[in-house]
């Protein structure tokens, strides 16, 4: 449970470290950089799926391909 809280906290940190609003593309491998890349079309799926989440929590809003931090 603590290593999927700590990459919850990674999913909003790396959308943070890039300005606050980024594409799926560019936050992989921030979100992911200690994961083999090799494995980042996998991950990717799981960012979707945590940044929806956050859609429907109004923390995050998508704007096309493009995923913008919300919450203060």
């Amino acid at each position: 449970r603590l290593q999927l809280l700590e990459r919850a906290r990674a999913f909003v940190d790396g959308l943070l470290q890039l300005g606050g609003v980024a594409t799926l593309e560019e936050l992989v491998p921030v979100v992911y950089a200690d994961t083999p890349v090799a494995l980042h079309a996998l991950a990717r799926y799981s960012l979707l799926a945590h940044l929806q989440k956050l859609v429907e929590e109004r923390r995050v809003a998508q704007d096309g391909e493009r995923w913008a931090w919300l919450a203060a």
